[in-house]
């Protein structure tokens, strides 16, 4: 059997340390709770103690996907009256990522030194973003913290469930783009350079559509190397200049002037206004204070800048139907719920109505987009592969006035 070191408390306070033979660590951990111990750590005793490297600082994300694990968890665990320290303990044990495995132990370290759940998330609120620290926040100081988790889980997944939404809709024109990039690399470099070759073309009698595409070719495996430093080179500056908030405002201004994707854009942004808004006013949260945690999740400056002044029409006594309609923030249809929940004293409900009928409003414009885009990428394909076959039969014709 193998000889375990544990750390353990002792009635949910005391510290306490040892030394438990077992056959593996799961059997040590039950043999500790045996012995009436909440193990928090158990190693295998070596000659070398394990080290464990402070990678806090290093920690900067988590993906969706890995803070949705993170939150589900905890708040299984948590709901099923299991206390926080093993509730930790066990996400530790069963995380598949060491980035979750490291978090949960110092979480769980800092509440054991006297830090509360939310004081102990203060360290990691750029991986988790504002408006979970401030859910979280509320959640402990009502006691719902269990519920809180809930809540949270219920917007990462929104999350998660609008980047796919996102993604499915590009998937069609980049792979569309791949294959118009493939079919002029294919032509460029070996079809038309095999047939000035085969046909024994002189190089003044290569028309210009057929040179365009072959020197285009060349120049690009020639010069690979500074062309992918160059399209890194224009990314980067491009994210430099979209840091810049004259530029973004600029652009943000010229979208919501284009059909469909103005509307694309604003349910987008009103889709996680209103989850966030939703779950912050049933968290216990003020008004203000969930106008504020949901104004965080809005991306489009000119739209951020309808829901501050709804925010600061609310801290002035407006009441907050009236200063969604005198911002423009909300459509007059969902407005009319606000009506409702404010003199029913239903507003959290009214608020995931609201945030219901958008997403449905956001399926529509969607689904609009994508058959906006099918004929647009029918003409692109269309000049593409026309500019081709252009091409082929001007070299075609060269070749036949060669042999006269």
């Amino acid at each position: 059997m193998a000889k375990f070191f544990y750390k353990a408390l002792k009635n949910n306070k005391i510290e306490v340390k040892g030394y438990i033979e077992a056959e593996n660590p799961r059997e040590a951990r039950d043999k500790v709770r045996g012995l009436g111990f909440l193990p928090t750590n158990i190693y295998e005793e070596t000659f070398e103690k394990p080290k464990v490297e402070n990678t806090e600082s290093k920690i900067k994300s988590l993906s969706l996907n890995e803070k949705i694990f993170f939150t589900s968890e905890l708040q299984v665990m948590l709901s099923s009256s299991i206390p926080i320290i093993e509730s930790l303990s066990t996400v530790e044990e069963h995380a598949h990522k060491p980035k979750i495995k490291f978090i949960a132990n110092n979480i769980k370290n800092k509440i054991m030194n006297g830090s509360t759940f939310s004081e102990a998330l203060k360290s990691y609120e750029n991986v988790f973003g504002a408006v979970y620290l401030g859910l979280c926040t509320a959640g402990e100081e009502s006691g719902n913290l269990d519920k809180t988790l809930e809540y949270n889980l219920a917007v990462l997944k929104k999350q998660d469930d609008l980047k796919s939404k996102v993604i499915s809709m590009s998937v069609y024109p980049a792979i569309t783009v791949l294959i118009l990039i493939a079919v002029f690399i294919i032509c460029g470099k070996f079809v038309f350079p095999a047939f000035i070759n085969g046909a024994n073309i002189s190089a003044g009698d290569i028309p210009l559509t057929v040179n365009f595409v072959v020197s285009t070719c060349e120049y690009l495996f020639k010069y690979w190397m500074i062309v992918i430093i160059a399209l890194f080179a224009c990314v980067w500056g491009i994210i430099k200049i979209w840091a810049q908030s004259v530029f973004k405002k600029f652009v943000d201004a010229r979208l919501l002037e284009i059909p469909l994707v103005s509307d694309f854009i604003r349910y987008i942004n009103l889709s996680s206004f209103f989850t966030v808004l939703n779950v912050a006013y049933e968290s216990g949260i003020t008004i203000v204070s969930s106008l504020e945690l949901a104004i965080s999740t809005i991306s489009n400056s000119l739209i951020k800048q309808e829901a501050e002044l709804s925010k600061n029409l609310v801290m002035r006594g407006e009441e907050l139907s009236q200063s969604f309609v005198k911002s423009e923030l909300v459509p007059p249809i969902f407005n009319t719920l606000i009506v409702t929940g404010e003199k029913s004293g239903r507003l959290g409900q009214m608020f995931r109505d609201i945030a219901l009928g958008i997403d449905k409003k956001l399926d529509m414009v969607m689904s609009s987009l994508a058959k906006a885009f099918e004929p647009t990428l029918t003409v692109i394909i269309g000049i593409v592969v026309g500019y081709i076959v252009v091409a082929f039969f001007q070299l075609y014709g060269s070749m036949i006035g060669t042999m006269f």
